[in-house]
């Protein structure tokens, strides 16, 4: 099973309880050698970072933002154009939300995705910048960027738990495949009981948002024992059209 480290970020956390994730915590993929370990800015460490957040000073929100009808100081993003900070300084912006309910399954493992948001972020500060690099683990970030959240819920029919490795990967219009840095997902290394299920929120980063979605395919793990031996094969691809 691949390893996955924590993750704490004012970005994560703005962008999935503002959305409704389920989970509380924010992991993502660990990273594999890439030009990002040897950029000039280097991302702090998970340790370091969940240190500043605790520390940090709430960005302070301009006034004609907060008069606009479509900022949300705290609860939901659920309608295109709603927007809301979090407390590093990153303005979210909800650009599209579509309801879903689309399955797939392997021996007694399955997965329902059931909300694909798509938003527009973007860092109002430096540290903003960096904590949402420290969250999908890459050195450079275009700013404003954009995100996917996908919200899925985990059921095991088998009478025994089971771990999960969460999203394997994302592949973007068929053609950009996103598998290790730029995904954050708090499902990846949780256990599902016997007979239960279990929802969960992942965010993805797509890039600038100038880049137009029209679909996402969505490769989740398989379950394995506590030993980390393979339980169920990773069922068939989810295809998602926006």
């Amino acid at each position: 099973m691949k390893s996955k480290h924590l993750m704490l970020t004012a970005v994560l956390i703005a962008g999935l309880i503002l959305t409704g994730c389920g989970g509380h915590a924010k992991s993502n993929k660990q990273s594999q050698s890439s030009s990002a370990a040897s950029s000039s800015q280097q991302v702090k460490r998970p340790e370091q970072a969940a240190s500043d957040q605790a520390t940090m000073k709430p960005y302070k929100v301009p006034s004609s933002e907060k008069a606009n009808q479509n900022y949300q100081k705290s609860g939901l993003l659920s309608y295109p154009g709603q927007f809301a900070y979090d407390q590093a300084g990153t303005k979210l912006t909800l650009a599209q939300n579509k309801p879903l309910n689309q399955q797939t399954a392997s021996q007694g493992l399955s997965y329902q995705v059931t909300d694909a948001k798509r938003f527009s972020n973007s860092a109002k500060t430096k540290r903003a910048l960096q904590m949402a690099q420290q969250a999908f683990n890459i050195g450079q970030l275009p700013n404003p960027y954009q995100t996917l959240q996908v919200k899925f819920t985990v059921k095991n029919t088998l009478s025994h738990a089971v771990k999960i490795d969460g999203i394997q990967s994302i592949r973007l219009n068929d053609s950009r495949t996103i598998s290790s840095n730029g995904i954050s997902d708090p499902s990846a290394g949780q256990t599902i009981n016997a007979n239960s299920a279990r929802t969960f929120s992942a965010m993805v980063l797509v890039g600038p948002t100038t880049f137009k979605v029209r679909q996402l395919q969505v490769k989740f793990s398989g379950s394995f024992n506590n030993s980390g031996q393979p339980v169920a094969k990773a069922p068939a691809a989810i295809t998602v059209n926006l």
